[in-house]
Protein backbone atom coordinates (compact mmCIF):
# COMPACT_ATOMS: atom_id res chain seq x y z
CA UNK A 1 0.00 0.00 0.00
CA UNK A 2 1.31 3.35 -1.03
CA UNK A 3 2.24 5.33 2.04
CA UNK A 4 1.60 8.65 0.32
CA UNK A 5 -2.15 8.08 0.53
CA UNK A 6 -2.01 8.26 4.34
CA UNK A 7 -0.33 11.66 4.34
CA UNK A 8 -2.48 14.70 5.04
CA UNK A 9 -1.39 17.85 3.33
CA UNK A 10 -1.69 20.87 5.56
CA UNK A 11 -1.11 24.48 4.60
CA UNK A 12 1.72 25.98 6.47
CA UNK A 13 0.64 29.20 8.14
CA UNK A 14 3.13 31.66 9.54
CA UNK A 15 2.22 34.56 11.81
CA UNK A 16 4.03 37.82 12.22
CA UNK A 17 3.58 40.52 14.86
CA UNK A 18 4.08 43.32 12.30
CA UNK A 19 1.09 42.38 10.11
CA UNK A 20 -2.49 42.34 11.28
CA UNK A 21 -4.23 39.19 10.20
CA UNK A 22 -7.48 39.83 8.33
CA UNK A 23 -10.08 37.04 8.18
CA UNK A 24 -11.32 35.91 4.80
CA UNK A 25 -15.01 36.04 5.73
CA UNK A 26 -16.92 38.36 8.03
CA UNK A 27 -19.52 37.07 10.45
CA UNK A 28 -22.38 37.85 8.06
CA UNK A 29 -20.79 35.68 5.47
CA UNK A 30 -19.85 38.55 3.12
CA UNK A 31 -16.51 38.08 1.47
CA UNK A 32 -13.86 40.51 2.54
CA UNK A 33 -12.83 43.18 0.01
CA UNK A 34 -9.35 44.57 -0.61
CA UNK A 35 -7.27 45.41 2.37
CA UNK A 36 -8.02 49.03 3.42
CA UNK A 37 -5.32 51.60 2.84
CA UNK A 38 -3.89 53.61 5.68
CA UNK A 39 -4.98 57.28 5.74
CA UNK A 40 -2.22 59.87 5.95
CA UNK A 41 -1.36 63.34 4.65
CA UNK A 42 0.93 61.74 2.08
CA UNK A 43 -1.68 59.70 0.22
CA UNK A 44 -5.26 60.00 -0.83
CA UNK A 45 -7.78 57.59 0.64
CA UNK A 46 -9.53 57.54 -2.73
CA UNK A 47 -6.40 56.67 -4.67
CA UNK A 48 -6.29 53.25 -6.22
CA UNK A 49 -3.32 51.06 -6.83
CA UNK A 50 -3.60 51.78 -10.53
CA UNK A 51 -3.09 55.56 -10.10
CA UNK A 52 0.19 56.83 -11.47
CA UNK A 53 2.73 58.04 -8.89
CA UNK A 54 2.44 61.71 -9.99
CA UNK A 55 -1.18 61.80 -8.81
CA UNK A 56 -0.13 60.99 -5.25
CA UNK A 57 2.13 63.81 -4.15
CA UNK A 58 3.06 65.40 -0.90
CA UNK A 59 1.07 68.44 0.26
CA UNK A 60 3.37 71.43 0.51
CA UNK A 61 1.09 74.32 1.45
CA UNK A 62 -1.40 76.56 -0.34
CA UNK A 63 -1.45 76.32 -4.11
CA UNK A 64 -0.04 79.20 -6.15
CA UNK A 65 -2.24 82.10 -7.28
CA UNK A 66 -4.20 81.19 -10.42
CA UNK A 67 -3.28 83.17 -13.54
CA UNK A 68 -5.14 86.44 -13.90
CA UNK A 69 -7.82 86.41 -16.56
CA UNK A 70 -8.48 89.88 -18.03
CA UNK A 71 -12.00 91.18 -18.32
CA UNK A 72 -13.78 90.43 -21.59
CA UNK A 73 -13.41 92.94 -24.39
CA UNK A 74 -16.56 94.59 -25.64
CA UNK A 75 -17.08 97.08 -28.44
CA UNK A 76 -19.08 100.21 -27.79
CA UNK A 77 -19.63 102.66 -30.64
CA UNK A 78 -19.27 106.20 -29.41
CA UNK A 79 -17.68 109.26 -30.97
CA UNK A 80 -15.19 111.81 -29.71
CA UNK A 81 -17.97 114.00 -28.24
CA UNK A 82 -18.13 111.55 -25.32
CA UNK A 83 -14.73 112.87 -24.19
CA UNK A 84 -15.86 116.47 -23.79
CA UNK A 85 -16.95 116.16 -20.16
CA UNK A 86 -13.77 115.02 -18.41
CA UNK A 87 -15.56 114.28 -15.13
CA UNK A 88 -18.62 112.54 -16.59
CA UNK A 89 -19.45 108.91 -15.95
CA UNK A 90 -20.87 107.41 -19.13
CA UNK A 91 -22.53 104.60 -17.16
CA UNK A 92 -20.18 101.83 -18.27
CA UNK A 93 -18.34 100.36 -15.30
CA UNK A 94 -15.30 98.22 -15.92
CA UNK A 95 -14.04 96.46 -19.00
CA UNK A 96 -12.45 97.55 -22.26
CA UNK A 97 -14.15 99.24 -25.21
CA UNK A 98 -13.17 100.35 -28.71
CA UNK A 99 -14.53 103.46 -30.42
CA UNK A 100 -15.05 103.82 -34.19
CA UNK A 101 -11.81 105.84 -34.22
CA UNK A 102 -9.93 102.81 -32.89
CA UNK A 103 -9.50 104.35 -29.44
CA UNK A 104 -8.97 101.66 -26.81
CA UNK A 105 -10.55 102.63 -23.50
CA UNK A 106 -9.80 100.76 -20.28
CA UNK A 107 -11.95 101.44 -17.23
CA UNK A 108 -9.97 100.49 -14.16
CA UNK A 109 -10.81 100.43 -10.48
CA UNK A 110 -11.50 103.61 -8.48
CA UNK A 111 -13.02 105.44 -11.47
CA UNK A 112 -9.81 105.70 -13.47
CA UNK A 113 -10.01 105.59 -17.24
CA UNK A 114 -7.11 105.08 -19.66
CA UNK A 115 -7.48 105.93 -23.37
CA UNK A 116 -4.96 104.67 -25.95
CA UNK A 117 -4.94 105.55 -29.63
CA UNK A 118 -3.57 103.31 -32.36
CA UNK A 119 -0.50 105.56 -32.60
CA UNK A 120 0.06 105.28 -28.82
CA UNK A 121 -1.13 108.64 -27.56
CA UNK A 122 -2.31 108.41 -23.94
CA UNK A 123 -5.00 110.09 -21.88
CA UNK A 124 -5.78 109.24 -18.23
CA UNK A 125 -8.85 110.48 -16.36
CA UNK A 126 -8.98 110.28 -12.57
CA UNK A 127 -12.64 111.15 -12.09
CA UNK A 128 -12.54 110.82 -8.32
CA UNK A 129 -10.05 113.69 -7.94
CA UNK A 130 -10.75 115.69 -11.12
CA UNK A 131 -7.36 114.90 -12.66
CA UNK A 132 -6.58 114.44 -16.37
CA UNK A 133 -3.20 113.58 -17.92
CA UNK A 134 -2.37 113.49 -21.63
CA UNK A 135 0.58 112.66 -23.87
CA UNK A 136 0.68 113.03 -27.65
CA UNK A 137 1.68 110.26 -30.03
CA UNK A 138 5.05 111.86 -30.79
CA UNK A 139 5.63 112.73 -27.12
CA UNK A 140 6.36 116.38 -27.96
CA UNK A 141 3.21 117.61 -26.17
CA UNK A 142 1.78 116.79 -22.77
CA UNK A 143 -0.72 118.20 -20.33
CA UNK A 144 -2.03 118.00 -16.79
CA UNK A 145 -5.32 119.16 -15.29
CA UNK A 146 -5.26 119.14 -11.49
CA UNK A 147 -7.28 120.85 -8.71
CA UNK A 148 -4.15 122.89 -7.92
CA UNK A 149 -3.60 124.07 -11.48
CA UNK A 150 -2.94 123.18 -15.09
CA UNK A 151 0.10 122.60 -17.28
CA UNK A 152 0.27 122.53 -21.08
CA UNK A 153 3.61 121.69 -22.69
CA UNK A 154 4.04 121.94 -26.45
CA UNK A 155 7.52 121.65 -27.88
CA UNK A 156 9.91 123.92 -26.00
CA UNK A 157 7.17 126.02 -24.39
CA UNK A 158 5.22 125.37 -21.20
CA UNK A 159 2.05 127.19 -20.15
CA UNK A 160 1.04 127.04 -16.47
CA UNK A 161 -2.02 128.17 -14.53
CA UNK A 162 -2.08 127.91 -10.71
CA UNK A 163 -5.54 127.91 -9.09
CA UNK A 164 -5.95 130.31 -6.18
CA UNK A 165 -8.67 129.77 -3.56
CA UNK A 166 -9.34 133.54 -3.50
CA UNK A 167 -9.74 133.77 -7.27
CA UNK A 168 -6.39 135.42 -7.98
CA UNK A 169 -5.05 132.71 -10.28
CA UNK A 170 -1.38 132.83 -11.25
CA UNK A 171 0.04 132.30 -14.74
CA UNK A 172 3.52 131.41 -15.97
CA UNK A 173 5.18 130.55 -19.27
CA UNK A 174 8.53 128.88 -19.81
CA UNK A 175 10.09 129.74 -23.17
CA UNK A 176 13.41 130.59 -24.77
CA UNK A 177 13.59 134.04 -23.11
CA UNK A 178 13.11 132.70 -19.60
CA UNK A 179 10.02 132.45 -17.38
CA UNK A 180 7.22 135.00 -17.65
CA UNK A 181 4.59 135.22 -14.91
CA UNK A 182 1.66 137.32 -13.75
CA UNK A 183 -1.70 137.01 -11.96
CA UNK A 184 -5.30 138.01 -12.57
CA UNK A 185 -5.07 141.00 -10.20
CA UNK A 186 -1.62 142.05 -11.42
CA UNK A 187 -1.45 144.61 -14.24
CA UNK A 188 2.16 143.83 -15.10
CA UNK A 189 3.95 140.83 -16.56
CA UNK A 190 7.37 139.90 -15.16
CA UNK A 191 10.20 138.00 -16.78
CA UNK A 192 12.92 136.08 -14.94
CA UNK A 193 15.91 135.59 -17.23
CA UNK A 194 19.68 135.29 -16.88
CA UNK A 195 19.90 138.97 -15.92
CA UNK A 196 17.31 138.84 -13.13
CA UNK A 197 13.70 139.97 -12.85
CA UNK A 198 12.16 142.74 -14.97
CA UNK A 199 8.83 143.76 -16.47
CA UNK A 200 7.94 142.71 -19.99
CA UNK A 201 5.02 142.33 -22.37
CA UNK A 202 3.72 138.83 -22.92
CA UNK A 203 0.49 136.89 -23.35
CA UNK A 204 -0.71 133.59 -21.94
CA UNK A 205 -2.98 130.92 -23.42
CA UNK A 206 -6.40 130.20 -21.96
CA UNK A 207 -6.19 126.90 -20.07
CA UNK A 208 -9.67 126.91 -18.57
CA UNK A 209 -10.98 124.43 -21.17
CA UNK A 210 -10.07 120.76 -21.64
CA UNK A 211 -6.99 121.07 -23.83
CA UNK A 212 -5.99 117.44 -23.25
CA UNK A 213 -8.13 116.29 -26.20
CA UNK A 214 -6.03 118.41 -28.57
CA UNK A 215 -2.93 116.74 -27.14
CA UNK A 216 -4.44 113.28 -27.45
CA UNK A 217 -5.30 113.75 -31.14
CA UNK A 218 -2.25 115.84 -32.04
CA UNK A 219 -0.42 114.56 -35.14
CA UNK A 220 -2.86 111.67 -35.26
CA UNK A 221 -3.93 110.32 -38.67
CA UNK A 222 -7.35 109.56 -37.14
CA UNK A 223 -8.16 113.04 -35.85
CA UNK A 224 -9.66 114.22 -39.14
CA UNK A 225 -12.28 111.45 -39.13
CA UNK A 226 -15.31 113.21 -37.67
CA UNK A 227 -17.85 110.72 -38.95
CA UNK A 228 -15.99 107.65 -40.15
CA UNK A 229 -17.60 105.50 -42.80
CA UNK A 230 -18.49 101.89 -42.19
CA UNK A 231 -15.36 100.76 -44.03
CA UNK A 232 -13.09 103.06 -42.03
CA UNK A 233 -14.78 102.12 -38.77
CA UNK A 234 -14.41 98.40 -39.45
CA UNK A 235 -10.74 98.82 -40.34
CA UNK A 236 -9.90 100.86 -37.22
CA UNK A 237 -11.86 98.59 -34.88
CA UNK A 238 -10.23 95.47 -36.38
CA UNK A 239 -6.80 97.02 -35.96
CA UNK A 240 -7.57 97.81 -32.31
CA UNK A 241 -8.91 94.29 -31.77
CA UNK A 242 -5.69 92.81 -33.18
CA UNK A 243 -3.72 94.94 -30.72
CA UNK A 244 -5.86 93.76 -27.81
CA UNK A 245 -5.53 90.13 -28.82
CA UNK A 246 -1.74 90.49 -28.55
CA UNK A 247 -2.00 92.06 -25.08
CA UNK A 248 0.02 90.60 -22.20
CA UNK A 249 -1.65 90.67 -18.79
CA UNK A 250 -0.44 89.39 -15.42
CA UNK A 251 -0.77 90.03 -11.70
CA UNK A 252 2.11 90.21 -9.22
CA UNK A 253 2.09 88.86 -5.67
CA UNK A 254 1.43 92.31 -4.17
CA UNK A 255 -1.84 92.59 -6.09
CA UNK A 256 -0.60 94.86 -8.91
CA UNK A 257 -2.25 94.21 -12.27
CA UNK A 258 -0.11 94.81 -15.37
CA UNK A 259 -0.95 95.13 -19.05
CA UNK A 260 1.24 95.66 -22.10
CA UNK A 261 -0.87 97.01 -24.95
CA UNK A 262 0.82 98.10 -28.19
CA UNK A 263 4.15 98.45 -26.33
CA UNK A 264 2.54 100.67 -23.69
CA UNK A 265 2.77 99.34 -20.14
CA UNK A 266 -0.16 100.01 -17.79
CA UNK A 267 -0.29 98.97 -14.15
CA UNK A 268 -2.62 99.50 -11.21
CA UNK A 269 -1.61 98.69 -7.66
CA UNK A 270 -3.90 97.33 -4.96
CA UNK A 271 -4.52 100.87 -3.60
CA UNK A 272 -5.53 102.17 -7.05
CA UNK A 273 -2.32 103.91 -8.21
CA UNK A 274 -2.15 103.83 -12.02
CA UNK A 275 1.14 104.09 -13.90
CA UNK A 276 1.50 104.24 -17.68
CA UNK A 277 4.90 104.05 -19.33
CA UNK A 278 6.05 104.21 -22.93
CA UNK A 279 9.43 103.77 -24.61
CA UNK A 280 10.95 101.98 -21.60
CA UNK A 281 9.40 104.57 -19.25
CA UNK A 282 11.04 107.43 -21.14
CA UNK A 283 7.52 108.85 -21.08
CA UNK A 284 5.63 108.24 -17.84
CA UNK A 285 2.24 109.25 -16.46
CA UNK A 286 0.78 108.33 -13.08
CA UNK A 287 -2.08 109.26 -10.80
CA UNK A 288 -3.49 108.01 -7.51
CA UNK A 289 -7.14 108.17 -6.44
CA UNK A 290 -6.08 107.82 -2.80
CA UNK A 291 -4.16 111.08 -2.29
CA UNK A 292 -4.95 112.95 -5.52
CA UNK A 293 -1.39 112.92 -6.78
CA UNK A 294 -0.39 113.05 -10.43
CA UNK A 295 2.79 113.37 -12.50
CA UNK A 296 3.93 113.66 -16.09
CA UNK A 297 7.55 112.93 -17.04
CA UNK A 298 9.17 113.12 -20.47
CA UNK A 299 12.42 114.38 -22.00
CA UNK A 300 10.64 117.75 -22.34
CA UNK A 301 8.98 118.22 -18.96
CA UNK A 302 8.56 116.99 -15.41
CA UNK A 303 5.36 118.01 -13.62
CA UNK A 304 3.84 116.83 -10.35
CA UNK A 305 0.78 117.75 -8.33
CA UNK A 306 -0.71 116.57 -5.05
CA UNK A 307 -3.48 117.38 -2.61
CA UNK A 308 -3.84 117.30 1.15
CA UNK A 309 -1.31 118.69 3.60
CA UNK A 310 1.46 118.58 0.97
CA UNK A 311 -0.63 120.35 -1.64
CA UNK A 312 1.54 121.58 -4.47
CA UNK A 313 2.02 122.02 -8.20
CA UNK A 314 5.56 121.73 -9.53
CA UNK A 315 6.88 122.11 -13.08
CA UNK A 316 10.47 121.72 -14.25
CA UNK A 317 11.98 122.15 -17.69
CA UNK A 318 15.76 122.35 -17.85
CA UNK A 319 16.90 125.19 -15.58
CA UNK A 320 13.42 126.63 -15.34
CA UNK A 321 11.15 125.81 -12.42
CA UNK A 322 7.79 126.74 -10.97
CA UNK A 323 6.47 125.78 -7.53
CA UNK A 324 3.09 126.56 -6.01
CA UNK A 325 1.84 125.37 -2.61
CA UNK A 326 -1.56 127.04 -2.61
CA UNK A 327 -0.35 130.35 -1.20
CA UNK A 328 3.18 131.04 -2.45
CA UNK A 329 3.98 131.13 -6.16
CA UNK A 330 7.67 131.02 -7.13
CA UNK A 331 9.45 130.74 -10.49
CA UNK A 332 13.19 130.14 -10.95
CA UNK A 333 15.54 130.53 -13.87
CA UNK A 334 19.34 130.71 -14.22
CA UNK A 335 19.87 131.19 -10.47
CA UNK A 336 17.23 133.93 -10.09
CA UNK A 337 13.86 133.58 -8.35
CA UNK A 338 10.73 135.70 -8.10
CA UNK A 339 7.01 135.29 -7.59
CA UNK A 340 4.03 136.18 -5.43
CA UNK A 341 3.80 135.70 -1.67
CA UNK A 342 0.73 134.69 0.35
CA UNK A 343 -0.55 138.31 0.12
CA UNK A 344 -0.29 138.25 -3.69
CA UNK A 345 2.55 140.77 -3.61
CA UNK A 346 5.57 140.56 -5.93
CA UNK A 347 8.62 139.17 -4.21
CA UNK A 348 12.11 138.86 -5.66
CA UNK A 349 14.32 136.32 -3.91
Amino acid sequence: MDKTRDKVFRRKVMFSDSVTRIPKVYENGRKDGPRPRSRSVFTSSHASDEMPPRDIMRYEGQSSRPPYVPKPITVKNYFSEDFNDIYADDGYTGGTTISPHGIITMRLRDFIRVDLSLDRSIRISNTKNGIVLALSASGSSSGLIHPNGRMYQYGSRVEIMANDSQGNDKFAKMWYKGVSFTSIQCALVYLVDSAGTRTTTDSFNDLTHDFTMNIFYEDSPYSYIDNPSTTATTHLVNEAMAILQATNCWMTEDGTTNWIINNVRISQTADGLVRVGRNSNKFSLRTSPTNGSASVSSPYIHCTGSMGQTRHLFVRRGERRMHYDGSTFIVRNAGHSAGFDEKHQLKVY
